[in-house]
């Protein structure tokens, strides 16, 4: 069987999968872990939430079996699948019951820390002598970053889905053309499929939402994609499949640190929260967003393709900027009244 055809019967799988485990479970979510409006929502009426418990079976799953049958069962995804499945309980202990944010933090580190010892030890950013436990280290902190980011972005319909598939499309592809290694295209096949599941779900107005159960495990997945990327192709490969929610998080926690607020606060600070707080449409902004990640997407292929350092930074540069600019016009825009909000 051809990887092609492998990473697409895996992406089959895992939306079918996904998107019954959801079904199923949605009931119980109902009773559990109803996420009723506050001050950060930007929904009017309870939705269920822990959606991210069906799509994370069905990833698991899918990836693990697909996996095995094409090369033998790879021990770096058996780490990651245990380190995504504690993620997973943690979130849904948190929707159901929020937990103190330190306990929330030190379990995110230890799960990122399996993920990243799960890692073939041949597996390296850089090709230099003496950098193995800092480059581990740096792992490790991007890891507990993207599971947190992807957490912070997870703030409107459809947006999750609408950086992620671009991102996990990519991988999958570089995996299909041998442009990384057949674990990475299986599991970012089996990601997307997942995704895609959860989208059918999440289509504005959304049935549920992912809940903490689905976004921090999804971040380390996808984050985990993004490290295979850099060290099996090109460095800047994995930086740009995750470049919209890593800038998003960038320039909105810059700009609360310079305006002296309290980072650990909540707040609707986040670029798409404030474009929809002004009155643009969910969809639109989910629309955008999944057209920026396309964008930078295509330029990590392309980086993949063609690894040489000037490719590298041009793609970088030109991500960057499509990234950047349509971050900080939502930044500048200001809300529209309360009545008015999608």
């Amino acid at each position: 069987m051809s990887p092609l055809l492998a990473i697409v019967l895996a992406a089959c799988a895992a939306a079918a999968l996904a998107w019954l485990a959801i079904a199923l479970t949605r009931p119980l979510m109902v009773k559990l872990a109803l996420a009723r409006p506050n001050g950060r929502s930007s929904h009017r009426e309870p939705i269920p939430q822990g959606a991210g418990v069906g799509l994370m079976a069905a990833l698991i799953a899918i990836a693990l079996g697909a996996t095995g049958l094409a090369s033998g069962m790879d021990r770096s995804l058996v780490f990651l699948a245990a380190a995504a499945l504690g993620l997973t309980a943690l979130g849904l202990v948190d929707d159901i019951r929020p937990l103190r944010w330190r306990l929330k933090l030190v379990l995110q580190i230890l799960f990122c820390l399996l993920a990243v010892a799960g890692l073939p030890p041949a597996l390296r950013l850089l090709p230099l002598d003496g950098l193995y436990w800092p480059e581990r280290a740096v792992m490790t902190v991007a890891l507990v970053a993207m599971v947190n980011i992807v957490n912070f972005i997870d703030g409107i319909d459809e947006i999750t889905a609408a950086h992620c598939a671009p991102a996990l499309a990519a991988a999958a592809l570089a995996g299909a053309l041998a442009l990384a290694g057949p674990t990475t295209g299986l599991t970012a096949g089996a990601g997307l499929g997942a995704v895609a599941g959860f989208w059918l779900w999440n289509r504005h107005p959304a049935r549920i939402f992912l809940g903490d159960a689905g976004s921090l495990p999804l971040g380390l997945v996808v984050g985990w994609l993004a490290l295979r990327l850099s060290a099996e192709g090109a460095l800047v490969a994995g930086l740009l499949i995750v470049l919209y929610p890593v800038t998003d998080a960038t320039i909105t926690l810059a700009g609360r640190l310079m305006r002296g607020c309290n980072i650990a606060e909540p707040h609707r600070d986040h670029g798409y929260q404030r474009a929809v707080d002004s009155g643009v449409a969910v969809r639109r902004v989910s629309a955008v967003v999944a057209l920026i990640s396309a964008a930078t997407a295509v330029l990590a292929l392309v980086a993949l393709a063609a690894p040489y350092p000037a490719v590298q930074v041009l793609a970088l540069a030109i991500g960057l900027c499509w990234t950047v600019l349509p971050v900080l016009g939502w930044q500048r825009r200001r809300p529209a009244a309360a009545a008015s909000r999608p």
